[in-house]
């Protein structure tokens, strides 16, 4: 009987001090696998070993055969058989080695040899993902800093069939660096099957998607086009965040434009989650063939736009502690017209580009910072503020006292520039500056009466310094028949502006419990007056440089009434509101011109009758001039991620009616489509079509998109011949940009 018994426990000894080499085998294949599976493993974390046999053999090899599976926190390897020599360091794995790490892929081996004491190995065929990589290759050899050198290798992110790829990188040979890159020689880009674009050595970062990138089109201004682009890594700074220095070379060519070169630097330090370090600087040529073309729409008394035009940009955000950001963006532009011309979708949102340097630290209970504010071309309307210093104390009790206390302050050096485009047809009005100091500081005393009814009175005081300041002078003329007063405003000098504010808020909340077939519903009626009262300053807006809203202000006596409405449901626990509703008025006792009278009639509201329905409503009427101010009605409908419709009708008395809407279908998992249309009710014609037909495969999405812009007749009787473009976008799943996958229920249209 003894003889078993010692055999049994040899083999537990045995197994007891072999546990750690077992958990080398799942710490260690784990680096065959891609970013972020060779990540440290839990070594306090227990080891669980489970077999069909155990067996020991000599020159100290412990064997485990049939379904072998080794568990250590959130890893396992499976195998036919598991073979470890603690004396040498060798570790065998054979037959179907498969090795899982929780959420981020797998590595598939027929066989795995590996020494924990060199850190070398051998692995006759390797299949790993993670992340978004799949990297296949016939033979690999792991050396000991962790690197692999692979033998027909093939990456990919594709999840199909080896044999049927839908695109990958084919190279004769490669060194792997794990969570870092891959350098491949002999490289071959295959697309279907393919091959289309060769490499005799290249390296790919399994951080970032580098390569080219390809946009085709036609577009009625700009003729046929191909938009390309080259991302490379210049440096790899490595580190935890993968920091980063790139490169982004243009080369495109417009048929009716000619070629355009370009080429940005960006770069990207620390963790891009918390925000990071990331920005870019670049300047993008254009040879343009066709500037100043009769059909496009140029002004007069703007610049002439010759044949050689350009951007240059630089933008900078970091993120420097939790409460800490410093942003810098600039852009300059040959002529008035680039953006419109070259960089439309950005002029339709801007307008005119940004040009500053900011930095903010928002911290508990207060936030401030430092700006520079600098027109870079002169062809644009702009306020410089150079710079401007702002400090912002939030609603805070003054001690234990029943006081609570607020402020804004904020002050630089503004200047008032108009645009110039050098043109005889422009007249630009002269340029006005001065020091500016505005400081608003404000006492509340919150105070509750009858256990319902909220009262919050509160003093404000507003001083603002003018460096500048105007005296009005009138004059008469009297031309031998008739009298005539011109004004004019001489300098007066610096000046303080002193404005008080009286005032309180009054409100108190009725709740009301309703139940149907869905649960409970709690609906809110809080009806409020905020009254605020500011005596005549001693200097009026028309005495004052006019910077923005800051220096338009003035006496006021008025009366906000209004009514908030809430219906509340509890969904998943969550509190929903399904009618989010302000409808007010605004009543003027004395306004600043001496009149009284309602002036405004308002709403501002949100609805959400259900889980896949939102409507939003804000509109105010004008009672001074009986008319609708404006109004923006914005509805949308989705079902889930199936299809999203929304719609918006806007009115203004300048633009008067807008109608948007748009309509996103996914038929299935493959096929989507899109499409969008503009209306304006003024002009009686459609502004816009366009829309996109997209097609998913596992790992590519490809996108046919195209949009149409009726010909019109232009203010001064010339025909605007009409507009369309076609262009084609491909690109790797995995790193979809974020601009392809918003929704419409985010108010944005495409």
């Amino acid at each position: 009987m003894n003889p078993p018994i010692r055999r049994k426990t040899m083999i537990r000894s045995r197994l007891a001090d072999i546990a750690a080499a077992f958990a080398l085998v799942v710490a260690l294949a784990a680096d065959a696998a891609m970013p972020n599976l060779a990540k440290p493993m839990n070594t306090d974390s227990p080891i669980d070993i489970s077999a069909d046999n155990f067996t020991v053999q000599e020159g100290g090899w412990v064997t485990a055969t049939g379904n072998v599976l080794v568990r250590q926190a959130d890893s396992q390897i499976t195998a036919d058989t598991i073979k470890v020599n603690k004396s040498t360091g060798e570790i065998v794995a054979e037959g179907n080695v498969i090795l899982v790490r929780e959420g981020q892929g797998a590595t598939r081996s027929d066989r795995l040899e590996f020494n924990y004491k060199t850190g070398e190995g051998v692995t006759p065929g390797l299949d790993v993902e993670g992340g978004p990589f799949r990297v296949i290759s016939k033979e690999s050899r792991r050396l000991a800093d962790g690197s692999y050198l692979l033998n027909d290798v093939q990456v990919t992110t594709c999840t199909n069939d080896p044999s049927s790829f839908h695109y990958c990188v084919h190279a004769a040979n490669a060194l792997f660096m794990p969570e870092q890159f891959v350098v491949m020689n002999g490289a071959s880009s295959y697309f279907m099957g393919v091959p289309f674009f060769y490499f005799p050595k290249v390296k790919r970062s399994l951080v970032d998607h580098f390569g080219w990138r390809f946009v085709p089109g036609y577009e009625t201004d700009w003729g046929a086009y191909l938009l390309s682009t080259y991302k490379r890594q210049l440096v790899d700074f490595g580190g935890e965040h993968h920091d980063s220095l790139d490169s982004y070379t243009h080369i495109d060519y417009r048929t009716e434009r000619g070629f355009a070169l370009g080429e940005d630097i960006g770069w990207h330090f620390g963790d891009s989650s918390q925000g990071g370090h990331y920005g870019r600087i670049g300047i993008y040529g254009i040879f343009d063939d066709d500037p100043m073309n009769e059909d496009f729409d140029r002004e007069p008394q703007r610049d002439e736009v010759e044949d050689t035009r350009y951007r240059a940009t630089l933008a900078h955000k970091s993120t420097l502690t939790e409460s800490d950001t410093l942003a810098i963006r600039t852009s300059f532009f040959s002529d008035s017209y680039v953006m419109e011309d070259f960089y439309e979708d950005e002029f339709k949102e801007l307008g005119q580009p940004e040009s500053y340097a900011t930095y903010t630290h928002i911290d508990e209970g207060w936030s401030g910072g430092i700006g520079v504010y600098q027109r870079a071309n002169k062809f644009y309307d702009a306020v410089n503020r150079l710079p401007e210093i702002w400090l912002d104390v939030m609603n805070t009790q003054i001690g234990q006292t029943p006081f609570y206390y607020e402020s804004e302050s904020s002050g630089g050096f503004l200047k008032r520039d108009f645009a110039d485009y050098d043109n005889s047809d422009n007249t630009v009005a002269d340029s006005y500056d001065s020091l500016r100091v505005d400081t608003r500081h404000t006492i509340y005393l919150p105070e509750k009466f009858f256990g319902f009814l909220s009262v919050v009175p509160r003093a404000a005081y507003r001083g603002t310094y003018y460096g500048t300041t105007y005296n009005e002078v009138k004059e008469e003329h009297f031309d031998g028949t008739n009298t005539t007063v011109s004004t004019r405003y001489d300098d007066d000098g610096s000046g303080l502006r002193s404005l008080f504010e009286l005032g309180f808020e009054t409100s108190f909340k009725a709740y009301g419990l309703y139940e149907d077939e869905a649960g409970r519903i709690r609906h809110i009626v809080e009806p409020y007056i905020n009254y605020t009262f500011i005596p005549e300053p001693n200097l009026r807006p028309f005495e004052l440089p006019q910077f923005d809203s800051i220096d338009k202000l003035d006496k006021a006596n008025f009366a906000r009434v209004g009514l908030r409405q809430y219906l509340q449901r509890k969904v998943d626990n969550k509190t929903v509101n399904r009618i989010d509703a302000d409808i007010y008025g605004i009543y003027d006792i004395e306004d600043a011109h001496g009149e009284s009278g309602l002036r405004t009639l308002g709403i501002d509201s949100e609805f959400r009758p259900t889980d896949s329905i939102k409507v939003e409503l804000d509109a105010t009427y004008d009672a001074n001039e009986s008319e609708i101010d404006y109004v923006d009605l914005w509805m949308t409908l989705w079902q889930g991620d199936r299809w999203e419709a929304a719609g918006e009708f806007y009115y203004r008395p300048d633009i008067c009616a807008q109608y948007t809407g748009a309509l996103k279908f996914n038929f299935s998992e493959q096929w989507g489509a899109k499409i969008y249309a503009r209306f304006d009710s003024e002009l009686s014609r459609m502004e816009e079509i366009s829309g996109y037909l997209q097609y998913n495969l596992d790992c590519l999405s490809f996108r046919l998109r195209g949009s149409y812009e009726p010909s019109f007749t232009r203010d001064d009787g010339t025909e605007r011949e009409a507009k369309f473009k076609v262009a084609f976008y491909t690109w790797v799943r995995a790193f979809t940009p974020s601009r392809y996958e918003r929704k419409l229920r985010d108010r944005y249209f495409e």
